[in-house]
């Protein structure tokens, strides 16, 4: 683990892995039910992000994405698993919106250039545990990212896979995930966000 601070925003970082420089990040806007997306999978083809809503009747429903790839094993379309190096591939990808103004877990899939080369990616933050055992009170928040991989011949995996490149987790505290994207990944914010604040999420900004 070590310390850094991220340019252009002077936040302390602990980091388990920082990733590669990001150019060219532009966030992919998608809505409920079927998006395809040219150009997004290794190679330049065409993937089909689905989009749908796991109503709960609470706080804890949530938005799913299935991402649906090239060929794979004599199949025409192929699942995109992601691997989160800590266990078997997930299938699908699940933000955590909880109450809508506090935000326990963001996702934007989006496209990049690292080291000059396209790349498709998947970014993630998810606010940690919080001191005072409040879900999403000031707490510190993980970001994870991920690239788009290809293998033919892949061996316990999916074809095409979201594979990670970067870890960080901060050490400023928030009430709302997508802020942590913000200031981490640049992912603007959306039209739709209804935290707080735009400073940390929380009701009494810190």
């Amino acid at each position: 683990m070590r310390a850094f601070a991220l340019t252009g925003f002077g936040l302390l970082l602990v980091a388990a892995s920082p990733p590669p420089e990001i150019a060219d990040l532009k966030p992919i806007a998608l809505h409920p039910g079927v998006n395809r997306i040219p150009g997004f999978l290794p190679g330049g083809g065409t993937a089909t992000i689905v989009e749908a809503w796991r109503g709960n009747g609470n706080a804890h429903s949530y938005h799913a994405w299935m991402v649906l790839g090239g060929p794979s094993e004599g199949s025409p379309v192929g699942l995109v698993g992601v691997d989160r190096a800590t266990g078997p591939l997930n299938d699908i990808v699940t933000d955590n919106p909880f109450d809508g103004e506090r935000v326990l877990g963001a996702v934007r899939f989006a496209t990049g250039t690292i080291a000059g080369r396209r790349a498709a990616l998947l970014v993630e933050a998810t606010l940690d545990d919080s001191q005072s055992g409040i879900p999403a009170d000031h707490a510190t928040a993980t970001v994870r990212w991920f690239r788009l991989d290809h293998q033919a011949d892949a061996t316990g995996r999916t074809t095409d896979a979201f594979v990670p490149i970067g870890t960080v987790q901060t050490t400023k505290r928030y009430c709302n995930a997508d802020l942590a994207l913000r200031d981490l990944a640049r992912v603007p914010l959306t039209s739709k966000f209804g935290g707080f604040n735009r400073i940390d999420g929380c009701f009494d900004a810190k």
